[in-house]
């Protein structure tokens, strides 16, 4: 079966965005949810930083072992959360956040070694803070360009979403155009050219051969009592038939001959540079091609061919003359093997 390649292309354009828009959503979500939890990493950040400072200025009581507790506990969510995750390695080893992060849980386990002996120095609380300040401001940066290359990732994908939508509208509309000019020159069952096209297409081809002075012929296709064909194979029978001699005859003439349904039980081919000797020779091979081609027919039914050449100047004439036979006038029978 041929593919219809315009069909095929705005099917598969369809898909692409059927598949885009919950990818679109979902990529969307998931960038808002990082940011989300980046704001909360920064927030314990802030947290931890505060509570340091408070924590050197505290003698030992129950609120500093409270805040110390904290303080691990943001360690640890910090470390879960926006350190471990796979969405933010390839951001923290670009940053080299894993070693600032290093030093600044080391910097706190020295603080709280010291707090444990008895009261820390400034100099122990003051490069904890430090610590902590300096992985801040690397976090921020981290974060600041993680979340601007999630949104050019996300406006990224909306842009391609949305030229797929205007080259599907675009794809549509000319395939529609496509359709319309096709239908407007074709006949809607066999797919040959219909009567419209056969009237202009054969008063050029009649105007070239007399320029060019070239020969010009046509054969004419008609079956002999067509009603009782039609009634024996029905609605969908009988178009099968159709579209099966129709096929034929455009598998037969070369793709310059122009083959038409001019009426309902009427076929017309245009042949250019094709002169009465070349077109009885080939009338006869066509009537043995047609004669052995296994028909889906109740029974054997009989097809008149004309031929005619371009002798006359006036384009009806000539179509005339070959309904008629006036060259060639042969009737020869189609077999069948329902």
């Amino acid at each position: 079966m041929k593919k219809d390649w315009p069909v095929f292309r705005i099917t598969v354009l369809f898909y692409v965005i059927v598949i885009m828009l919950p990818l679109n959503y979902y990529f969307a979500n998931r960038s808002f949810e990082s940011m989300q939890s980046d704001g909360v990493t920064m927030n314990r950040l802030v947290h931890i930083n505060g509570a340091i400072q408070r924590i050197v200025g505290l003698q030992d009581s129950p609120e500093r072992t409270l805040l110390v507790k904290e303080v691990d506990t943001s360690f640890q969510v910090i470390n879960q959360e926006f350190m471990q995750p796979s969405a933010n390695k390839e951001y923290v080893l670009l940053f080299r956040a894993d070693e600032g992060f290093a030093a600044m849980r080391e910097a706190w386990q020295e603080l709280k070694m010291e707090l444990s002996e008895g009261p820390s120095s400034a100099a122990v609380g003051d490069k904890c803070w430090k610590e902590v300040n300096s992985f801040s401001k690397m976090a921020q940066e981290m974060l600041t360009y993680k979340n601007e290359m999630l949104i050019d990732g996300l406006y990224l994908s909306l842009v391609f979403t949305m030229l797929s939508i205007v080259a599907l509208i675009f794809m549509i509309r000319l395939y529609m155009r496509m359709e319309i000019k096709k239908h407007a020159i074709h006949d809607h069952l066999t797919g040959l050219y219909n009567r419209k096209y056969f009237n202009e297409a054969l008063q050029k081809a009649k105007l070239l051969s007399i320029r060019h002075k070239s020969p010009l012929s046509l054969f004419t296709f008609s079956f002999e009592n067509y009603d009782d064909i039609k009634r024996s194979l029905q609605k969908e029978g009988f178009e099968a038939f159709l579209k099966d001699f129709s096929n034929e005859l455009k598998k037969f003439f070369r793709h310059s001959d122009m083959v038409c349904r001019t009426e309902e039980n009427s076929f017309v081919v245009i042949a250019p540079d094709v002169s009465i000797e070349i077109a009885r020779n080939v009338a006869e091979h066509l009537e043995k091609r047609l004669g052995e081609h296994q028909f889906a027919l109740k029974q054997a039914v009989n097809l008149r061919m004309g031929l005619v050449g371009s002798q006359k100047e006036n384009e009806e004439s000539i179509y005339q003359e070959a309904n008629e036979g006036i060259i060639l006038n042969s009737v020869f029978r189609l077999g069948g093997h329902l």
